[in-house]
Formats: C-alpha cells, sequence, structure tokens
C-alpha cells in the first residue's frame, strides 16, 4: 500500500471516527482518492462498494485501486446490466466504478445487489435536486448504510447546491428543502419567482457541516507535509476506442481512409513503424481532448486559482484556446515574441486571466508562471527533460505554494506505453513520472515503442478472436 501523509492518515482516522458517513472536501490536489481507497480497504466487511464518479474518472479510480491498496475493481460500461445469475453472484462482492450517467439504467441492479457503502466522487453532479440522477442517488443513499460524497469545491459559495448532499448524508439533520433554504439561503421572490442562491448563517452552516462530518483540508494547511511537486497520473478514456483500435491493427489501410497521398508515402518511407508511431500518438491525444476539456471544466469548478496546460500540437492546443478564450492565453510556435511576454504578464498579473496554454519547447523554458501551481501535461513529449524544464515554469523563485503536476493520459493507447517505457523503473504506467536521471534515449524509446506496438496488435487480435459476446463490465 501507498504510504499516507500525515493529514491523509487524519482523514481517514476521521472517516472511521464518523462511521463511514462524511463530507471528504479537501482542496483539490491532496489526494481525496487515496484516503477513500484506504478506508475501503480496511472494511473489507463494506461490501459490495459503489463508486459514482463523472465518466472520465471511473479509470482515475480503478487505477489508483490498485496502485494504492491494490484493490480488485470493476468498471461498469453501458445501459443493460447483466442479468444472468452467474454474473451476478460473481460480482455481488466486489467494488462497481460507473458514472452518474448510468445510474438510473442500473437502478434495479444496484438496488438487487445491496451495496454497504455508496462513494459520490465530484458530489457536486447531484447539486440540483431536481434532476434524475440526483433522485435516482438519492434513493439508493436512503437504503446504503455508508456514504462518503467527495468534492474539491469551494462549498459554501452558495448553499442552496449543497443541500441535496447534506440531505443524503444527514437526512434528520437537513430534513427538508424549504428548512433549508429558508435559514440558510435567505430566499427572495422576484419577478420570475423565488430565488435560492442567497447565503446566511454561513458560519453556523460551516460549524454544523465539520461537527457532523465534512473534512476540510486547505494546501497552506498541510503545506509542510507535502513535497515540492506532486506529480500524478491521470487516465482518461478515449472518444472512439475503435477508431484507435483500426489506426494500431492497420495502419496503412486506416491511413488510406483519410490521405491517399499520405498512405501512399507511408508505404514508400523506410521508418514506416517511426511514422505509424507519430500519428498513433496525435491520434491518441485527439481522441482524448473532450476527455482534457472535462478535466479542465472540473479544475475551474472546483479551484478559484490559475491553471498551466502544455502540449505539442496545434490540432490539440488550438481547439482548447477557443473554447477558453474568454480567460486565456496561448504561446507556441505561431505566436511572436512580443505577443508571448504580452501574454506570460496577463497570465501573471490578470486576475480573469485563468488559463495558460503553452506549446511544451515554444513555453517550455524562459518564462515564469508562478501566478499558477498547477500544470497539466495534455500530451506526452519523447524527452522526459522537456517536462521537467516546463514544470518548472511554476516551481521557480516567487511560488508560494506546492507544485501539482498532472499528466493527463489516454488509457489503452501509446501514451501509456510511451509513459511506461519513458519510466521502465516505475512499477507501473500509473506511477508519477520522475523528471530525474533517465538513461534512455530518442532512439531507443522508438525501438521499444515499435516492438511492444506488435506484441500489442498480435494480442489484441487474439483477444477478438476470443471473444464471443459483448460485457457491460472491463475489469481493471
Amino acid at each position: 500500500m501507498t504510504k499516507l501523509r500525515r493529514y491523509q492518515k487524519s482523514g481517514v482516522r476521521k472517516i472511521i471516527k464518523f462511521n463511514g458517513r462524511v463530507l471528504l472536501a479537501d482542496e483539490m490536489g491532496l489526494g481525496k482518492t487515496i484516503q477513500a481507497l484506504t478506508y475501503l480497504k480496511k472494511r473489507p466487511d463494506l461490501r459490495p462498494a459503489i463508486i459514482i464518479c463523472p465518466a472520465y474518472l471511473k479509470w482515475v479510480w480503478s487505477s489508483q485501486a490498485v496502485e494504492h491498496t491494490n484493490l480488485r475493481t470493476e468498471i461498469i460500461n453501458g445501459t443493460k446490466p447483466p442479468t444472468r445469475k452467474i454474473l451476478f453472484h460473481q460480482q455481488h462482492k466486489n467494488i462497481l466504478i460507473m458514472n452518474y450517467e448510468l445510474v438510473q439504467y442500473w437502478s434495479d441492479y444496484l438496488t438487487a445487489i445491496k451495496p454497504k457503502i455508496l462513494i459520490l466522487d465530484e458530489c457536486h453532479y447531484v447539486k440540483n435536486r431536481k434532476t434524475i440522477r440526483t433522485k435516482e442517488i438519492k434513493i439508493h443513499a436512503r437504503k446504503i448504510p455508508h456514504l462518503i460524497a467527495m468534492s474539491g469545491t469551494p462549498i459554501l459559495s452558495r448553499p442552496v447546491e449543497l443541500f441535496p448532499v447534506l440531505n443524503m448524508l444527514w437526512p434528520k439533520e437537513f430534513p427538508t428543502f424549504s428548512s433549508f433554504v429558508t435559514r440558510y439561503c435567505d430566499p427572495q421572490f422576484t419577478y420570475w419567482g423565488w430565488n435560492f442562491n442567497g447565503a446566511k448563517h454561513i458560519k453556523e452552516l460551516n460549524r454544523r457541516i465539520k461537527d457532523l462530518g465534512m473534512i476540510r483540508r486547505l494546501k497552506s494547511q498541510v503545506e509542510k507535509q507535502l513535497p515540492p511537486k506532486t506529480r500524478y497520473v491521470v487516465p482518461l478514456p478515449i472518444q472512439n476506442p475503435r477508431e484507435y483500435l483500426s489506426a494500431k491493427t492497420d495502419f496503412i489501410k486506416w491511413l488510406e481512409k483519410h490521405s491517399l497521398a499520405k498512405a501512399a508515402r507511408a508505404k514508400k518511407a523506410k521508418g514506416k513503424a517511426r511514422i505509424r508511431i507519430g500519428y498513433l500518438k496525435r491520434l491518441a491525444a485527439q481522441l482524448k481532448m473532450k476527455s482534457i476539456q472535462n478535466w479542465i471544466d472540473n479544475f475551474f469548478e472546483e479551484n478559484d486559482g490559475k491553471l498551466v496546460i502544455f502540449g505539442i500540437h496545434k490540432k490539440i492546443l488550438h481547439p482548447l484556446y477557443e473554447r477558453y478564450k474568454n480567460k486565456a492565453v496561448l504561446v507556441d510556435g505561431s505566436v511572436k515574441l512580443k505577443d508571448r511576454q504580452k501574454a506570460v504578464e496577463a497570465f501573471q498579473n490578470k486576475k480573469t486571466t485563468r488559463l495558460f496554454i503553452g506549446n511544451i519547447k515554444a513555453a517550455g523554458t524562459g518564462i515564469t508562471l508562478t501566478a499558477a501551481s498547477t500544470v497539466a501535461f495534455v500530451e506526452i513529449d519523447w524527452v522526459p527533460g522537456n517536462h521537467t524544464q516546463a514544470e518548472d515554469r511554476i516551481h521557480r523563485i516567487g511560488q508560494t505554494k506546492k507544485a501539482i503536476i498532472y499528466y493527463l493520459v489516454a488509457t489503452n493507447t501509446i501514451e501509456e506505453d510511451l509513459c511506461r517505457i519513458i519510466q521502465k523503473k516505475q512499477k507501473t504506467v500509473n506511477k508519477v513520472l520522475d523528471g530525474g536521471e533517465i538513461t534512455t534515449n530518442k532512439r531507443n524509446i522508438f525501438s521499444q515503442l515499435e516492438k511492444s506496438l506488435f506484441l500489442g496488435t498480435k494480442n489484441d487480435s487474439k483477444k477478438r478472436k476470443k471473444k464471443k459476446h459483448r460485457t457491460h463490465i472491463s475489469l481493471s
């Protein structure tokens, strides 16, 4: 098991103290997931366990369960639960991970297996009491004895959004919506009807929630326990796995569908395997774009700070800039030097400029971005040292906060292989990337990737031959 920091151990003890019924509201980057998983590890009697999270976080939970606690999990996909008794008996004692959108379809199944604990990650997904997902989850929460709700969102900015979660956690303390909003939301009757977006008696509400079981720590409160840099690898699902598999298994045929001229050149090229690797790397990045956007959206919803994004290709960086341009600046090879400095100054000095999007080479050296303490890499470079240089844009003199680094990696793609090869001394792909001494050079990386892809293609073919029916649950 991964060794916990002192504040994380304290968090687990508090979960135990409150008998597994808590609002775990630590600030983003402090390891809420590992605390919840450690509690599950300590309580093997709490099975089946259900983890509900945004779709793009299912693989994060699965990988971290293995990495930190060696727990076996099962990821639920699809809208049709299995009905065969044998599958039911095989699964009813496991830890199931599903996304919020699937709860309504799996509702009968969840009722049948009688879960002992429910974990709601990013619980602000149920802030609207009128949505189907909130109503369905509330039905199950009433029957399940243990509930851990998790979110790093500043929780008292709009108390009305807290009511559904508080009602699920402590229904006797927060029994009705009307009594809650009357006391804490300063309701106002307007031309369009009642408005509950106000706030009053906030200190009282904060005290009550803490007494009942809220665990809330900020980075500033545990700063001495954090290393100068904390790195996380975040596995993200891709939108079209079939597209990627097609490119991986028969590259030329796939390329012909997009460009006959490029396919013809690839056929004649000596370094055919390296061309294929380059295409797969770009394709993996493009297919995880929706997940990247979800991750960034979640960061801004949970965090009032600034964020630095590093990538490589214009097809990745420019669409991100277009999506967030009302609060973002962009620095890549197409931006003039004088405009690069203006972008840096805007990011450093303007409160409204919260996102810096940069090319890992064009913006990875020579500039200071200490207005942010969080960096996320949306593409993996061949050279580990380039990552270290880019990380240090926020980790410089003048930085008063600990640096949090995220590597957003497309699951089941060449990006995982690249991480594994670059960090071959690490035990698993999900170990945090180490920017220290790496003896593997770019040529060796290419050769190892070629070997990995060749073996992977053969194994994929065998799996497809053996696969007789579709399943909705994939084992971690």
